[in-house]
């Protein structure tokens, strides 16, 4: 049986005895753009696997080999968008890594506002999307800032046991995407600089009292 179809970037079955016409491959990458992309424009419940493989000019055998739906594949491209965040710089000061860590994370809330938003309003009424998104993607952004606490407590910046605060790790993106989405405002140095001079070190820092011996 003829017919035509693309894979993985590539024209297949153009008939027989007809060479298959050869395009550009889809790269992950690509894949993650068009699936962004579509999700700005329509939503997440309006987005479907059929208008993703249009787009990106693979088959819809192609994704499904991948992944099993709609889900899976949103939060696969939202991991892709956060490799900066997780690869902060050793800058070999606990501030100075707090800082870059902000200045990533703040870029990540400027280029993806109007996504954020709208798959926090998709999460209330999916569960499937928001189960993944909570045992994905928000555990994903802590590798970054445990490294961070893990080089600090290794110089000797901070407690040991301080990595463990979840004050912390829900204070430095909380400040930040409030600041950008609720707010409006920029996020620049110098609000960076007080959140983590004022709130996060101090945190990381914090020591409860011992009682004294008798």
């Amino acid at each position: 049986m003829g017919g035509t179809g693309m894979l993985g970037g590539q024209q297949v079955g153009g008939g027989a005895g007809v060479p298959a016409a050869r395009g550009p491959r889809c790269t992950d990458g690509d894949l993650f753009a068009v699936v962004t992309d579509l999700l700005r424009e329509v939503g997440y419940d309006r987005m479907t696997i059929d208008a993703v493989a249009a787009r990106a000019h693979v088959s819809k055998a192609t994704i499904y080999r991948r992944w099993d739906g709609k889900a899976e594949l949103v939060v696969a491209a939202l991991g892709g968008r956060q490799v900066g965040v997780h690869n902060p710089p050793d800058t070999g000061s606990l501030r100075g890594d707090l800082i870059e860590l902000l200045r990533a994370t703040a870029a990540i809330c400027v280029a993806d506002c109007d996504l954020m938003q709208a798959l926090t309003f998709a999460m209330r009424t999916n569960p499937e999307l928001e189960r993944l998104v909570r045992r994905q993607v928000l555990p994903a952004g802590r590798v970054a800032s445990t490294a961070i606490l893990v080089r600090a407590a290794a110089r000797g910046e901070i407690p040991p046991e301080a990595g463990e605060r979840e004050l912390f790790h829900d204070l430095a993106p909380a400040l930040t995407m409030s600041r950008i989405v609720a707010h409006g405002l920029p996020a620049d140095d110098a609000f960076l600089t007080q959140v983590v001079d004022q709130v996060l070190i101090p945190v990381l820092r914090y020591q409860h009292d011992r009682p004294s011996q008798a």
